[in-house]
């Protein structure tokens, strides 16, 4: 088992990408003007005065016919659009050689906003989504948006400036990957790590097994993507300005596509990670596709609590890892029982840090063993997923009143730790 003390699990959720919604990004820069088209139009020209409908179902067929090729791995045809800009070249390569690893599938991209007038003649500004799956065609999803520009050439629409996408750069953005696929994830990194690809792959797959268990019907994903994250793409993927090196890895919910799950190799042996595997998955497997509302924070406890009793996946009580910094915790402390504050403070200690990801996992392994798995996951529903009180969900998630339940799992708690 990891000795997880001092370090930090985090499920972190990011802001839900609003349509409309500004994409916070930096954007490539654009070549001065569109060199001579190439023979072939990509779409056809509109009249000079086009309207925003003809350009919209211009900039439309452009999508359609890019959507394909990336699908059948036809660089060239992807690429066209792009036809004397080569900083919006550029970019797309990398998208189609990290995407076509990774077999992406299922490419539907749509105007998400606009398109509308660009500020300079003949230009378009757009908000484009884009849809896919990774490791296999199937799954349901509503992907990340990038804000577009299109300019009208004498050719047709081009695309003259892209930026990246919302929440990202996400890796296959960024980064050469290397990718190995398995019954039920799919596993990525860069080529200095690709050593460590076979070991994470086979940890991986069994902690899916794990995880799946505590999905919520429509929450269980169909594949788990996992990306091991060298130093540098740790401070780069998903524009990781907040988890410092106390992290060992962090879970990113995109509400409508899935989730992505980062791991910092640097943080222990890869080895060592199906703790880790386990705990993060089940952040997935509880939420994605799930519209989380859990603004204030109140349910935090549930919600670190189930993937920490992922973690442990039956583990003995006694041998949990962070039960003596949840004695002593408990110890110096008047801590009364209320989870609904459990969350550290963002200045809370390593050690304070670890004592409450322990309340929330004694909390959580409580009520499973008290009420059954049944119940608890009717309360993460109600808790994580719907921002219900406790005192609003107990009662029917469990039978039994919140004060009753947060008295039975205080006591339990304190029996566990040996106080």
């Amino acid at each position: 088992m990891i000795n997880t003390r001092g370090r930090r699990f985090v499920c972190a959720v990011v802001a839900a990408l609003a349509v409309g919604g500004a994409a916070a990004c930096t954007s490539p820069s654009s070549a001065a003007g569109p060199a001579p088209s190439p023979a072939g139009s990509v779409s056809a020209s509109p009249d000079k005065n086009a309207p925003a409908a003809e350009a919209q179902a211009a900039i439309e067929g452009i999508l359609e016919a890019q959507s394909a090729a990336l699908v059948k791995g036809d660089l060239a045809a992807y690429l066209a659009p792009a036809a004397g800009y080569p900083a919006v070249e550029k970019v797309l390569k990398q998208r189609f050689t990290a995407l076509r690893a990774l077999r992406v599938s299922d490419v539907r991209q749509t105007i998400a906003v606009g398109p509308s007038p660009g500020g300079e003649p003949d230009r378009w500004s757009t908000e484009i989504g884009m849809a896919y799956c990774l490791g296999a065609p199937g799954c349901k999803s509503v992907g990340p948006i990038s804000s577009t520009a299109f300019v009208r050439t004498p050719a047709g629409f081009r695309i003259a400036d892209l930026d990246q996408t919302t929440d990202g750069p996400r890796p296959w953005e960024v980064s050469d990957l290397v990718v190995r696929f398995g019954k039920r994830v799919v596993v990525a990194t860069t080529k200095p790590y690709a050593k460590d690809l076979p070991t994470a792959l086979r940890l991986a797959d069994a902690a899916a097994t794990v995880a799946d268990k505590f999905s919520l019907g429509e929450t269980k994903p169909y594949r788990y993507v996992v990306y091991l994250a060298g130093q540098k793409e740790w401070k780069a993927w998903y524009d990781n300005t907040s988890f410092d090196d106390s992290y060992i890895g962090f879970a990113v919910p995109r509400r409508i596509e899935g989730t992505d799950l980062v791991l910092r190799l640097k943080a222990s042996p890869i080895g060592e990670t199906g703790m880790l595997l386990r705990h993060e998955m089940t952040h997935v497997a509880s939420g994605a596709n799930a519209a989380l509302s859990d603004y204030d924070g109140s349910a935090w406890w549930l919600n670190e609590g189930l993937a920490e009793l992922a973690g442990e996946n039956g583990a003995a009580l006694g041998d949990y890892g962070r039960r003596e910094d949840v004695r002593r915790y408990l110890g110096k402390n008047s801590y009364k029982g209320d989870l609904a504050t459990a969350w550290p403070s963002e200045k809370a200690t390593d050690d304070v840090i670890s004592a409450k990801y322990g309340i929330a996992y004694y909390a959580t392994r409580c009520i499973d063993e008290k009420y059954g798995r049944k119940k608890l996951m009717a309360l993460v529903d109600a808790l994580v997923r719907h921002d219900a009180s406790g005192a609003d969900a107990a009662p029917t998630a469990l039978g039994a009143s919140w004060k009753t339940v947060q008295s039975t799992c205080l006591s339990y708690t304190r029996r566990a730790v040996g106080l």
